[in-house]
């Protein structure tokens, strides 16, 4: 998988990959092998970097041409991501083995990820987002920053 909008986006903001690794708290070689798509990017780090470029995760993982801003205001952990996966298969009133067999994976690997036990690598999210059009915004917690509301 490559993640060709996330150089762009460093690229457009002058900065370096040591720059941007620094930031996420990784190694820079850890840093351009996701830019290249040789490891599995953290969604995670997607989500810090999508707030730090004021763009959003559909934008950066290049299921949408709309980079405009999406506000995630949740703590994004595996834990989180696995239970939004919940709501929206069930909501699609689909099995975990449906899932499973979408990812070529097993259910009993599948039901880790929905548990929080283990993180679901970016790459197969976005198999889910594509297959069963899942907004991935939504999944990592985002409101459109239009929607919000100011309260006095």
């Amino acid at each position: 998988m490559q993640f060709g909008k996330i150089r762009d986006l460093r690229e457009d903001h002058d900065l370096k990959q040591y720059e941007v690794a620094k930031f996420l708290g990784v190694k820079r070689t850890t840093y351009a092998m996701w830019e290249l798509g040789d490891v599995n990017f953290p969604i995670e780090k997607v989500v810090k970097l999508a707030r730090f470029f004021h763009t959003n995760v559909e934008y950066m993982l290049e299921l949408t041409p709309d980079k405009r801003e999406v506000i995630y205001d949740k703590d994004i952990t595996q834990k989180f991501i696995g239970e939004q996966l919940k709501r929206y298969r069930l909501r699609l009133r689909k099995t975990q083995k449906e899932f499973a067999d979408v990812l070529n994976i097993r259910q009993s690997s599948y039901s880790y990820y929905e548990d929080g036990k283990t993180r679901i690598p970016t790459n197969k999210l976005v198999i889910l987002a594509k297959t069963y059009h899942i907004p991935l915004n939504l999944v990592c917690g985002g409101k459109r920053k239009e929607n919000i509301t100011v309260k006095m």
